[in-house]
């Protein structure tokens, strides 16, 4: 049977399995769309706001090194790009 064949048949069988009620729809799929559950409560400990202002300090210098480190090998690479461009119009 060739792959259009196979996949028609699945489909039609599908379908008489929900005609039939046999088959519930969207329950065996990967994100389990059939569980119906809620958020897990989660506790926030207390913090005082002199600690949360430190880690937001720690925070945005880590995002801001964290650019920098991107952006040179960003430009090294761009570079190094150009003059291989170069080297092979010569």
């Amino acid at each position: 049977m060739s792959t259009m064949g196979t996949m028609n048949s699945v489909i039609n069988n599908n379908r008489k399995l929900l005609k039939n009620g046999k088959r519930k729809p969207f329950t065996k799929m990967n994100g389990g769309s059939g569980k119906k559950q809620g958020y897990k409560p989660y506790a926030m400990p207390e913090v005082s706001p002199h600690v949360l202002r430190r880690i937001r300090i720690k925070t945005k210098r880590y995002n801001r090194r964290l650019l920098i480190k991107k952006s040179i090998i960003g430009f090294v690479t761009l570079v190094l790009m150009t003059l291989y461009i170069m080297y092979l119009n010569k």
